[in-house]
């Protein structure tokens, strides 16, 4: 299903999870969501634009496991948000090993 920026925000905030745009404050609690703008394409008709479609890559912050990013999937699911499978990116952050799950969701405004 096609969901809006704006509804994409109030699902993600669904969760539970704490979310944030492209940073997180350092006093961030383990799990968290950050989402960034990646680009934007735009279905024409006629030379005409008839809607844009913002990509946004969303990244389950934690110093967990793939369990973490459950209740985003789960609340993706139950409103029929299309997204790409999440992958797992570890990275060491203040000598301790973090993980990152990254998905990207397609907008449509």
């Amino acid at each position: 299903m096609s969901v809006s920026f704006q509804r994409l925000r109030t699902i993600m905030k669904e969760s539970g999870l704490s979310v944030y745009r492209d940073s997180e404050p350092t006093t961030a609690v383990y799990p968290y969501i950050v989402y960034e703008f990646v680009n934007e394409t735009h279905k024409r008709a006629s030379n005409k634009v008839l809607y844009s479609m913002p990509l946004y890559q969303i990244s389950v912050i934690t110093n967990g496991t793939e369990s973490d990013y459950e209740p985003l999937k789960d609340v993706f699911n139950i409103h029929g948000v299309e997204y790409s499978q999440f992958e797992g990116l570890p990275y060491d952050e203040n000598d301790a090993t973090i993980t990152q799950f990254i998905t990207n969701v397609r907008c449509v405004n």
